[in-house]
């Protein structure tokens, strides 16, 4: 597992190297020149690795075969070509078996595949669709995915006429392909410019029944030679998404002859794309459309400690187990190396894991390849889950340390050629170096050069210095790779306008200065490529612009040539007379044609030099035909106007038809009751007098002929009235009792039109009476053929009644036509308004007032209505929105409470003809916070005195007035509950309380008022004095003096404080009692009372001056009668008031101990 990590740490690290090489220009280091027709780039690159297989994996493509070269070697008559269809291939079985003498483990896959012909195709002189179904069961070794064998059904159905009641069995043919040594289509691990051979013995079995004379072959048993090359990776042009760095791997026979290709696609585990020859001859071309694996299940990873290795070492390994993503501890499974025939039955640590050491051994593979001994598969797997992992491992008697190199026949070139380019056509196109590598000035020319380290460890960052075809060097970084890790290098170089003919070479070397000494190995370091720089070959076409028909035609291409030398081969494409074209190579360019018909054909001529770039040049050609002959005639030579008349050809030929069955094509001039092509033709003519009649003939060439024929044509009155009824620009269709519908007050233009003769159409009068049964005398007339009555409108619903009668000059008329129309009611509606009211508060008075309109007879008769609860069906009619609650338009209202408040109002509107029209008015009536106000009974208490505390004044919305609940903090700086926020302490309840501080100094009171759902806070500043200093010690001596003197002024307080007023005594004074509430709310009740108030910002203060303070006298008392202060705290004084009850009585005794202390 640690070993997993580390890799999987070097993994990132390589994959955040730059990829982008910076120019080194000559002042550098490495001196050399810089090109400025050259960039590089780089990016690191993994070849492909063995997959692992499950068993239900699944891969479906489309495609077809190509069976035309097997038909034709049948022996049987046929002209089928592609047969299109589907393939669908699964892995059905995993298992160990014996190959050759060796115990080795394999998949089981089967392919089903159904194709059939693109309609009917012939068979022996019989049409019908051809189908091919075929079913194929391979044994692939899983180390590799070498095949063993091949086992192919192909069962062959002839449909005659395509009628599947009728099928035919053509034939049954099985074939059985056995490999010996099993062939290795892949000799992995797979990267660009790498290629294999291997010698094999290929044994066919065939088998089965033919009955349309197809043979069957006979077996075989042969020594076979074929090699592979990955030549290029990029997007196969499949469809498939996701296989955009496939490998192209083609196959070649002993000859080199190509025999087909597949696009390998790691993403997929299989081919994306394929083109295969089938042992029997057929050609199966395929692309994948989907690809479903397994997704569940264990996962085996196999971690070798050196992907290539030197022969006859001992290796060591990592055998991972997990189950999504999760280590699977104790896990029973065997490791295989079937080079070696070593199997080993393992068992996973508690990490899911387990290290394995094994020889690697010197046995070589079956494939001829460069650089190696040999590629073996490792492989782990647990048979009772068919669960398989697989590595490749590389080894060689020649391994080093670090073995940094390049490949040149791994070298990519991707051709651009810009469509400003002769020919260009702004695509792209990989060179195949099979075929030779060529380009053109203006071409643009991706090199992309592989490095690989085919040593033991990472290689060190190290340069590669590419030297360009103009000469000029660039130089990249190539990041540390591991082993068998491939980097590849992209050098853009565009072939400039003044390249000259002939071969041009890239050059590469990797550490180009020898810095990396652990490089074993450095024969291979070095790397080239060379292509031609040509030119486009020059075509020339000679021919004439014009001909006659049949006339033979002869267009010379030989003076084309290729500047760039060598010989050119010409391909012409002629257009045929069916638009389709011809195509037909000359070996000397010189091509005679002719045409059957007449019309513009277009030749093109196509010349391609030897190495494949191809120029085109055209033609259009003129092909000039000559007329037909055409007489035609009538049985009447007059008839009435309006009448049908029938004229027909009496002759007609054409003298260089290609067609005998239809020699010429008819058109007549007029609109013919056969239509205007055809041998007769009747006409309905519209004019008195003179009535012609023309035909056009025109042959298969395009040649044309016109003849004419006349016929006296006599009056007939107007017929056919017509009505078209408008609003605006809309046309009015009417319904099936063709009665017309428009609304009140809305304008009804009247179109009318009548059939005449065209000499009278023009002359016709129309007489309109759009109030035919109301106003049966008013009538509108025009002169022409078509009249138009605008401004009509109908006030009144109902049907109503219109007619139009046409005459022409003579005073013949058309009938009378009737029009009824049914007026309908057109519903008031209610003017665009602000339907939001948003938030009201509590109380607040909003008030709006919609505009209806309607009709002008309507207008009057509105009756507007306002529903204040949609919640309440008022009426009791079913509906809640459309209850009357306030019968008017205005409406100016308020809601005291906003819990009971609805959401919205409706306001509807209604015609005479009970139409209506509403809206719906939506707000939120939102709770009013309350306004605190609050009120000390003294502007300075004393430490210990009473104070007196009052709510008196806060206001609030009437229904919350009654439910508002007060809390007081008596000091917002001391934390009198103890929850750390000395201003949030509640400790006193009630709209009014009397409290002592037991403090002097300023204080800080805080009066919080609640309601339902908000509240409201003031802070009131209260300065507490101290209690007064003792002074009896100085005053001692005076006792008798101050002592009459208090007294004196003691009675003259009580005369103050108890005399009556107006006429009452003493008595009434004390039967008088004064609630405390009123007395706060009222300051003109009790003058002698003053009370400092304090209220939320914004409020008037209105609390009376006070009066002077007694404070202190009893102090001055008690030092004089030498009482002490624990005596004066034993005076009983009376009792606080209530604090729960919001109406607090106090007497006069209460109201004489405020003023005690």
């Amino acid at each position: 597992m640690v070993r997993t990590c580390t890799a999987a740490l070097l993994a990132c690290m390589v994959a955040m190297t730059p990829v982008f090489f910076a120019f080194v220009s000559s002042d550098e280091s490495l001196d050399s020149p810089r090109s400025d027709g050259m960039n590089v780039q780089s990016r690191t690159v993994g070849s492909a690795d063995v997959p692992e297989w499950r068993v239900s994996d699944n891969w479906i493509y489309d495609g077809y075969l190509d069976v035309s070269d097997f038909a034709a070697s049948s022996g049987v008559s046929t002209n089928v070509q592609n047969l299109g269809g589907s393939l669908s291939r699964t892995v059905v079985d995993m298992y160990v078996t014996d190959l050759e003498g060796n115990n080795t483990l394999v998949y089981e896959v089967e392919s089903i595949g159904n194709y059939q012909s693109d309609g009917s195709i012939d068979l022996a002189d019989q049409s019908g669709c051809l189908f091919v179904d075929m079913s194929t069961t391979e044994i692939i070794r899983a180390s590799d995915l070498a095949t063993y064998t091949q086992t192919v059904g192909i069962d062959v159905f002839f449909d005659p006429w395509c009628w599947a009641l009728l099928r035919q069995t053509v034939g049954e043919l099985t074939v059985v392909n056995t490999f010996n040594p099993p062939l290795e289509n892949y000799d992995f691990p797979i990267s660009v410019g790498e290629s294999w051979e291997m010698d094999y013995q290929q044994e066919t079995e065939f088998s089965g029944v033919s009955n349309f004379g197809i043979p069957i072959p006979d077996d075989t048993n042969e020594s076979n030679s074929t090699s592979w090359t990955a030549v290029s990776q990029g997007g196969s042009g499949a469809a498939y998404s996701g296989c955009y760095q496939s490998l192209n791997v083609s196959n070649y026979d002993s000859s080199g002859a190509e025999n087909g290709f597949n696009w390998y696609c790691p993403e997929v585990k299989g081919e994306v794309k394929s083109s295969i020859v089938q042992a029997f001859g057929f050609i199966a071309v395929h692309e994948l459309v989907s690809y479903q694996p397994v997704q569940t299940g264990k996962q085996i990873e196999i971690d070798v400690q050196y992907p290539i290795s030197p022969t006859g070492i001992d290796l060591s390994a990592w055998i991972n187990v997990t189950d999504q993503g999760q280590p699977v501890p104790n896990q029973e499974l065997q490791f295989r190396y079937e080079s070696e025939q070593f199997f080993h039955n393992i068992t996973t640590d508690s990490n899911g894991s387990y290290l394995i050491t094994f020889d690697s051994g010197d046995n070589p593979d079956d494939t001829i390849g460069t650089d190696e001994l040999g590629s073996h598969g490792l492989i782990a797997w647990i048979e009772s889950e068919k669960a398989v992992g697989a590595e490749t491992l590389l080894i060689d008697s020649e391994v080093h340390e670090i073995d940094l190199g390049t490949r040149s026949a791994g070298v990519i070139v991707n051709r651009f050629r810009p469509p400003s380019e002769p020919n260009g056509q702004g695509q792209s196109a990989i060179l195949d170096p099979s075929v030779g590598l060529s380009a053109i000035a203006g071409d643009i020319l991706t090199f992309s050069v592989p490095v690989i380290n085919r040593g033991l460890i990472t290689s060190p960052s190290s340069i590669i210095e590419v030297t360009s075809p103009d000469g000029s060097r660039v130089y990249g970084n190539v990041p540390p790779l591991f082993s068998l890790q491939e980097s590849r290098v992209e050098i853009n170089w565009t072939v400039p306008s003044s390249q000259q003919f002939g071969n041009v070479y890239l050059y590469f070397e990797v550490d180009p200065m020898g810095e990396i000494t652990q490089d074993g190995n450095r024969t291979n370091n070095q790397g080239s490529l060379f292509l031609f720089i040509g030119a486009t070959p020059n075509p020339i076409l000679n021919a004439p612009s014009e001909t006659l028909t049949i006339d033979q035609v002869s267009f010379d291409g030989s003076p084309s040539s290729d500047p760039d030398g060598g010989g050119v081969a010409c391909e012409f494409s002629v257009e045929l007379e069916d638009g389709s074209s011809s195509t037909v190579p000359e070996e000397d360019c010189i091509l005679e044609w002719s045409w059957a018909d007449d019309g513009e054909f277009l030749v093109i001529l196509a010349v391609t030099d030897q190495e494949g770039d191809t120029s085109t040049t055209e033609v259009t050609v003129s092909v000039i035909n000559r007329p037909p002959e055409i007489v035609i005639g009538s049985v009447e030579q007059e008839v009435v106007v309006t009448n049908p008349i029938t004229f027909s050809v009496i002759d007609g030929y054409d003298l260089d038809s290609q067609d005998v069955q239809s020699p010429l094509d008819l058109l007549w001039s007029e609109d013919c009751l056969e239509g205007k092509v055809g041998l007769s033709c009747t006409i309905t003519p519209m004019v008195e007098g003179v009535f012609w009649v023309e035909i056009t003939a025109t042959d298969d060439d395009g040649a044309t002929t016109t003849a004419q024929h006349s016929v006296n044509v006599s009056n007939i009155a107007p017929s056919n009235p017509v009505v078209e009824l408008y609003v605006d620009d809309s046309i009015l269709f009417p319904d099936s009792r063709e009665v017309y519908f428009v609304n009140e007050a809305e304008e009804v233009t009247f179109v009318g039109r009548a059939d005449d003769s065209s000499n009278d159409i023009d002359s016709l009068v129309h007489i309109w009476k759009p109030f035919a049964e109301d106003i049966p005398e008013l009538s509108f007339s025009s002169t022409g053929e078509m009249s138009t009555l605008s401004g009509i409108s109908y006030n009144n619903s109902g049907l109503n009644l219109a007619t139009l009668q046409v005459f022409d000059d003579n005073g013949l008329s058309t009938e009378l036509l009737i029009v009824p129309i049914q007026v309908l009611n057109v519903a008031p509606e209610i003017s665009p308004i602000t339907t939001s009211l948003g938030e009201l508060e509590e109380d607040e008075e909003f008030s709006i007032s919609p505009i209806a309109t309607d009709t002008e007879n309507d207008q009057e008769n509105l009756t507007y209505c306002y529903d204040l609860d949609p919640s309440i069906d008022s009426d009791s009619d079913g509906l809640g929105s459309n209850d009357c609650d306030v019968p008017s338009r205005v409406l100016v209202h308020s809601w005291p409470d906003s819990s009971t408040a609805p959401a919205s109002i409706f306001f509807h509107v209604t015609d005479d003809d009970g139409a209506s029209d509403s809206i719906e008015i939506n707000f939120q009536v939102v709770n009013s916070p309350p306004d605190a106000y609050a009120s000390v009974g003294s502007q300075n208490p004393i430490e210990g005195a009473p104070v007196i505390l009052s709510a008196n004044g806060t206001i609030d919305s009437s229904v919350d007035m009654e439910s508002l609940v007060f809390h007081w903090d008596i000091d917002v700086t001391v934390d009198s509950d103890g929850d750390g926020d000395p201003a949030n302490d509640v400790d006193y309840v009630g709209r009014w309380i009397e409290f002592s501080y037991e403090s002097g100094g300023p204080k800080k009171a805080k009066l919080t008022v609640l309601d339902d759902s908000s509240s409201n806070s003031v802070t009131m500043d209260i300065d507490v004095a101290e209690a007064p200093v003792t002074i009896a010690g100085s005053i001692r001596s005076n006792t008798y003096a101050i002592a009459v003197t208090l007294i004196a002024l003691m009675g003259i307080g009580y005369l103050l404080i108890f005399r009556p007023a107006g006429n009452g005594g003493l008595a009434s004074k004390k039967e008088d009692t004064t609630n405390i509430d009123e007395a706060f709310d009222n300051p003109q009740i009790h003058e002698e009372f003053s009370f400092q108030d304090f209220s939320s910002p914004g409020r008037t203060d209105f609390s009376s001056e006070a009066p002077p303070s007694m404070e202190g006298l009893e102090d001055v008392l008690r030092e004089l009668s030498g009482e002490d202060a624990q005596k004066v705290e034993e005076i009983e004084l009376p009792p606080a008031p209530d604090l729960d009850k919001e109406n607090a009585i106090l007497d006069l005794d209460d109201i004489e101990a405020l003023f005690e202390e």
